[in-house]
């Protein structure tokens, strides 16, 4: 019996597409479906077997079983890589492996210690504390590999997660989904899944990283709480395990999976978007509507009604045809023309794209060889298979075209990637063919690598920015993130934010979302409180589906001040976050962080889940509740400046927050940096001498800037600093300040720089 949904899903379908498409649609899905049957192997694991060996071999631990041979390496400051199995090749780095140390059934290996057991293995601390207990892996239809953890543990991470911010008792999907348009909290999987975990148990943490891009399931302690399980349907079997603070731990990681890239300035302020901005005369009018009202506007984003019938590479004649003179004219007001990609080559012979594609092999393929055509929005389609170094190469080559055309920006969509299907899973067979292997095995891989073709191009000439709809663990190195298809929604609002933690702990620093939700419209009240709960967020775009109202800030009526108040306040930040993102990508520390970050032997900053940390120096309470007139905020241990008012504040208590209030706390002891007509450097000084260090733009440059500070006394070098124009020493008492020696006289605590 067809259900309801199937016919209304039907409906749709055939109100937006024409009745080819339907067809090729079910074609497809039976194409897929037959070769998948034909070509897809079951797997059947060998046993692990009984223990026979164990020795050490070079700078690793080799430990036979009957059925695999184990090789167990390690750093010498807390990088534990385990090598279960082989597989395809996956996109990471190994670290300087160190030779171990055996004693008994001990090794050491750095600073840590290993011990083999009856079931598994333990790794302990320094001290003899034990950071991680693991299971000997399971091998049958899947793999499945095991931890220990015990109640009240943190465990989080996974990449985009529609969940709590302790996800224990949870099970999840590892596979890079399209959401179908819409989705909101407990939706799963979502567009990007990356196979990195935190543990955290008593204060001490430990993160678990899986060098697999295949379909996988993560029980996290939901059948047994004592355990979480990965189930991998392919191989490898590898997985890296890393022990220390916080910081260290996504240090380490970094060096695996490739630190954040360094993106332009730009990419920080605010960005409009809308699917779609339908033709050059809107979107002028778009940016004079901004221009005319003083509004901060960074960049404005085309969605696929700009091009030639979905074509790649190609703009509409009829609504685009003078695509050079408009990004000229938004070049002249300072905004920037981004425009959105998708990976599918319209199968038509006599385009160049697809001719090129097809004559030199660059497309992805069934295992008889045939070329894998899908329907998507250019209807019947051809996929580069971007795995290959030469098809790489090839694709980002196109993107010259759109520079030349004054494109400064490029938003890569449904590279999950996603395909239009009747039935079943909305993406490529599992058995097409790729050059590092299945589809099955590197499925989660193909967004990161239309993205790493595109950065690997583009910045030969210039700091790139690509936003992407999927990724996998280490995509921060090429692209920036957004929270897909939300639904708008007070709960979506709130989840936002867990969503981008959940990357922030998955190493994925450059994040952001649509805010005021994808589907939907929101009230004034909804809007306004999401643009300010985004205020810290890398990203900062505001995005909707055709059906939703506009929301141009002038678009709210009465509410249209407090709607550019927000974005002016946004814009002020800009030179902060910006700040915060090249320390990221010296780093390898995420930008936004949970505030057990700074107190993680605190329980109750584990429960914390409606505030976030940019850097260790700002904390942000954003209002999540509809009609909220006041706001309980709980901050970690020491002393808070409020930014509104400059009072001190400490632990928990609640404060009054009108439409206008935005609770923001800066920890004693930082520097933040703000945009008033060139900038500002914020002091907000602690009981001791405190010490920071922040990037300045300076074109393709950053100034690198060390300070060291206490409420009268300031040394800052380099003594001269383009850029900053002024120094604001807060809670400042009266009397004079020293600035490099110098005595400066103020009764204000304000240091006007001539520079």
């Amino acid at each position: 019996m067809i259900s309801m949904q199937l016919l209304d899903d039907i409906k749709g379908f055939m109100n937006t597409f024409s009745e080819t498409m339907f067809m090729d649609v079910i074609n497809y899905s039976l194409t897929r479906d037959k070769y998948d049957s034909m070509f897809l192997p079951r797997s059947k694991y060998s046993d692990l077997g009984k223990l026979n060996e164990v020795r050490i071999q070079d700078n690793a631990i080799l430990v036979r079983f009957d059925g695999y041979d184990l090789r167990i390496q390690g750093t010498a400051d807390g990088i534990i890589k385990f090598t279960w199995t082989d597989g395809p090749v996956m996109p990471v780095a190994d670290p300087e492996f160190v030779k171990p140390a055996q004693d008994g059934q001990m090794y050491r290996i750095g600073n840590n210690t290993l011990s083999l057991e009856s079931d598994g293995f333990s790794i302990m601390d320094g001290s003899g504390i034990t950071m991680h207990r693991e299971f000997f892996p399971v091998f049958a239809e899947t793999i499945t590999h095991s931890f220990e953890i015990h109640p009240g543990d943190m465990v989080a991470g996974l990449g985009e997660r529609a969940a709590p911010l302790n996800i224990s008792g949870h099970v999840f999907r590892l596979w890079n989904h399209d959401a179908n348009g819409s989705y909101g909290p407990d939706s799963d999987p979502l567009y990007l899944n990356a196979p990195v975990i935190l543990h955290g148990h008593a204060g001490k943490f430990t993160l678990l990283f899986y060098a697999n891009a295949g379909d996988a399931t993560v029980d996290a302690g939901y059948s047994n709480e004592r355990r979480v399980s990965f189930s991998f349907r392919s191989k490898p079997l590898a997985y890296y395990i890393i022990t220390g603070s916080l910081d260290s731990i996504y240090e380490k990681l970094s060096r695996i999976t490739g630190k954040p890239y360094r993106p332009p300035y730009w990419a920080f302020e605010f960005q409009q978007s809308r699917y779609s901005y339908m033709n050059s005369r809107e979107v002028r009018d778009l940016v004079d509507g901004f221009v005319s009202r003083g509004i901060p506007l960074g960049a404005v984003y085309l969605d696929i009604d700009y091009m030639d019938r979905f074509k790649m590479f190609t703009f509409d004649n009829q609504r685009f045809g003078d695509i050079g003179q408009l990004t000229e004219y938004m070049r002249e007001r300072g905004v920037k023309l981004i425009t959105i990609m998708e990976p599918s080559v319209k199968m038509e012979p006599g385009f160049e794209l697809y001719d090129e594609g097809l004559r030199n092999g660059h497309f992805v393929r069934y295992p008889d060889g045939n070329v894998m055509y899908a329907p998507v929005w250019p209807e019947m389609a051809a996929f580069p298979d971007f795995t290959d170094a030469n098809t790489r190469e090839w694709y980002a080559s196109k993107y010259d075209f759109m520079r030349s055309m004054g494109i400064s920006g490029f938003w890569h969509d449904m590279n999950e990637p996603a395909i239009f299907v009747a039935w079943g899973d909305n993406t490529m067979p599992r058995s097409a063919v790729h050059s590092i292997g299945r589809h099955e095995e590197v499925h989660n891989l193909y967004g990161y690598y239309m993205d790493k073709a595109a950065y690997d191009h583009l910045s030969r000439i210039e700091r790139p920015f690509i936003l992407s709809r999927s990724g996998w663990a280490g995509i921060s190195q090429y692209a920036w993130i957004w929270t897909g298809d939300t639904e708008t929604s007070w709960k979506e609002l709130k989840q936002n934010i867990l969503t981008i933690l959940h990357m922030s702990l998955s190493g994925i620093t450059l994040t952001g979302c649509d805010i005021g939700g994808f589907t939907g419209s929101p009230t004034p009240e909804l809007f306004i409180r999401w643009l300010q709960a985004s205020l810290f967020f890398p990203l900062y775009r505001v995005h909707s589906d055709k059906k939703s109202k506009r929301r141009e800030p002038w678009a709210f009526g009465d509410h249209e001040k407090e709607v550019i108040d927000v974005i002016r306040l946004r814009h002020s930040f800009v030179p902060h976050i910006y700040s915060e993102a090249v320390s990221s990508s010296e780093s390898g520390v995420p930008i936004l962080r949970p505030l057990f970050w700074v107190e993680p032997d605190n329980p109750v900053m584990m429960t914390v889940d409606d505030e976030y940390m940019i850097g260790d120096s700002m904390i942000i309470a954003p209002v999540v509740e509809e009609h909220a007139v006041a706001r309980k905020i709980t901050l970690p241990k020491g002393r808070w400046y409020n930014i509104n008012d400059d009072r001190i504040v400490e632990g928990s208590f609640t404060m009054d927050v009108d439409l206008g209030t935005v609770p923001i706390f800066v920890r004693e002891g930082s520097a933040i940096l703000r945009e008033n007509n060139g900038i500002e450097l914020h002091l907000y000084p602690g009981s001791q001498m405190s010490r920071r260090v922040f990037y300045i733009n300076n074109g393709n440059d950053d100034a690198r800037v060390e300070i060291e500070f206490d409420g009268g006394n300031i040394a800052i070098s380099p003594p001269k600093v383009p850029g900053i124009k002024s120094i604001i020493m807060h809670g400042f008492s009266g009397g004079d300040l020293l600035l490099n020696g110098e005595t400066i006289k103020t009764g204000d605590g304000v240091i006007n720089l001539m520079l």
